[in-house]
């Protein structure tokens, strides 16, 4: 006879007591908020599930139950971007930018971090394409430079949520 394997409803899920983060295991430290000690055991399957890159991902609600007065728009200092994104970036939004190779997608994201960090704004650019000296080098060209603006050269996932832990954006 087979083992039986438990249901999500029978495995255990904890949450932090802090901001409320949810996961499948239990963990000293709440990745979320960083408080220590406050990850307990709430029983039942988690409202939230935690993705492959370990962040977390909230549950599906029906969309007249989201609060739109949450999501501001924020300038890119782009005034045709702002235009097409609808005032601006969301925080929290995914934005995808496409286009044929060479029109400037890479020198228009530029532009808009260092935008950014002219505003104070603690900013990652994070490059998976170019070397850190070919971003440089477009920085140098558009007067990009700006002590606020941080520069990754990364592939990998992983490394890239550690350059966010470290750098803090």
């Amino acid at each position: 006879m087979a083992a039986r394997t438990k249901s999500a409803k029978d495995r255990p899920s904890y949450r932090c007591t802090e901001c409320g983060w949810t996961t499948a295991k239990w963990l000293g430290r709440c990745p979320e908020c960083q408080a220590w000690g406050t990850v307990e055991e709430f029983g039942g399957a988690p409202a939230v599930r935690t993705t492959a890159a370990g962040r977390v991902s909230t549950a599906a609600v029906p969309i007249g139950q989201v609060d739109s007065r949450q999501a501001t728009a924020r300038s890119t200092g782009v005034g045709e971007l702002d235009r097409v994104l609808g005032g601006g970036l969301v925080p929290g939004a995914v934005v995808l930018l496409a286009g044929e190779p060479g029109v400037g997608k890479s020198t228009l994201l530029l532009d808009v971090a260092a935008k950014a960090a002219s505003e104070d704004h603690r900013t990652l650019y994070v490059t998976a394409e170019e070397s850190a000296s070919q971003v440089r080098m477009r920085a140098d060209r558009i007067k990009a430079i700006n002590d606020h603006l941080y520069l990754a050269a990364e592939t990998d996932l992983s490394a890239v949520l550690g350059h966010l832990d470290a750098v803090k954006p």
